[in-house]
């Protein structure tokens, strides 16, 4: 890991425990860490040469199968540390795909997967191909024919990508004919978002009464399940969707817009933080999606609840810290503290999001 801010003590730690989870998700067993400070990652290298010549005289002397960078690589890095190291070079958007491809067990996730991986890996493909191709100019038996081929597996690339593409832009629009059918029902829609972990599935079972499959692993949910409740009051679709992580890359973003986009439609987002965390990395967690939200995503903060989990793991006197340290987002956003686990407040809870829904309806009704 290469990290820019030498002041940046608790944010890289975090950074390194969070790529480490995420590996040991996996199953990879983790044998050692590597961190330097430098004022921008290398061009080349993403270290310095003089650390990269270090970590691999590191990894010469260690049995490894594969080196995780928590830097998002370039291609020409990838290839550089690969060559140089000897060993398999993933970094944390790799890794984070690995574990989607393990939890995948739809079409559209698969596909999402699939499209994030070529967007991902084709500056990469393309130099392995080049590189194949220039060896192959220096036998005379190949030279022929290798430019041919060279050019031929990069087109073959594009236009996998451009299929895969197209085949999700029919997925969106069936996506938008169904929601513009939710909508002439009366029927809103309800999205169940956070930082992975939260607790965002165990909520959707306690309000659905389903047994979805909670698990430990990160990004259990890859692609939105829908559920019509019955509330109060009133029903309403609620929709379960993927978790989020700290440095969500925009080329993740683009890959996953399927997901993301019941999201950016819904009516109403509860947003479930894991109360029991401590004050620092609770807040970190809220600042996290709450940024991806409002300023990438470009949600309106107003549809927003703070659900805050998992309050039956702590005491009254951590759970005063830990409202003290989000205070400025529970004024931001209306927060309802619950126990999706243990039932608690969850009555409340649906009361609060009907008479959101019917503020949000209300204001819609004024605004036309």
């Amino acid at each position: 890991m290469v990290k820019t801010n030498p002041h940046d003590h608790e944010l890289y730690r975090f950074k390194l425990e969070e790529l480490r989870r995420l590996a040991e998700a996996l199953g990879y067993a983790i044998v050692g860490e590597f961190v330097q400070v430098r004022s921008k990652p290398s061009v080349d290298y993403v270290f310095g040469w003089g650390k990269v010549l270090e970590l691999k005289s590191i990894v010469s002397s260690i049995d490894i199968d594969t080196v995780i960078f928590y830097n998002i690589l370039t291609g020409k890095q990838k290839f550089n540390l690969e060559r140089l190291l000897n060993h398999r070079v993933i970094d944390r958007y790799e890794l984070t795909l690995e574990i989607f491809s393990s939890m995948a067990s739809d079409e559209i996730s698969k596909l999402q997967i699939e499209i994030a991986k070529l967007s991902k890996s084709f500056t990469y493909d393309r130099i392995i191909l080049a590189e194949k191709y220039r060896i192959g100019r220096e036998h005379p038996s190949l030279r022929s024919r290798g430019e041919y081929i060279y050019r031929n597996q990069i087109r073959g690339l594009k236009r996998r990508l451009s299929k895969l593409k197209e085949k999700m832009d029919k997925y969106l629009e069936m996506q938008r004919m169904q929601l513009e059918k939710r909508r002439s029902l009366g029927l809103p829609l309800v999205c169940i978002t956070g930082y992975y972990n939260a607790g965002k599935t165990t909520l959707f079972n306690a309000l659905t009464g389903l047994r979805k499959p909670v698990s430990p692993l990160p990004f259990t949910t890859l692609s939105s399940k829908y559920y019509l409740v019955q509330g109060i009051a009133r029903r309403f679709f609620l929709v379960d969707t993927i978790g989020f992580v700290y440095d969500l890359d925009p080329l993740m973003i683009e890959s996953f817009k399927l997901t993301l986009n019941d999201i950016i439609q819904s009516d109403l987002i509860l947003l479930v933080a894991d109360v029991s965390e401590s004050e620092d990395i609770l807040r970190f967690k809220v600042e996290t999606v709450s940024d991806i939200l409002e300023k990438t995503l470009r949600v309106d903060g107003s549809r927003v609840i703070l659900v805050l989990n998992k309050v039956d793991l702590i005491d009254s006197v951590k759970l005063s810290r830990r409202l003290s340290s989000i205070a400025d987002y529970s004024r931001r956003y209306p927060s309802v503290i619950v126990s999706a686990s243990k039932g608690y407040n969850l009555e409340y809870l649906l009361n609060f999001i009907e008479g959101k829904l019917e503020s949000i309806r209300s204001t819609i009704y004024a605004k036309i």
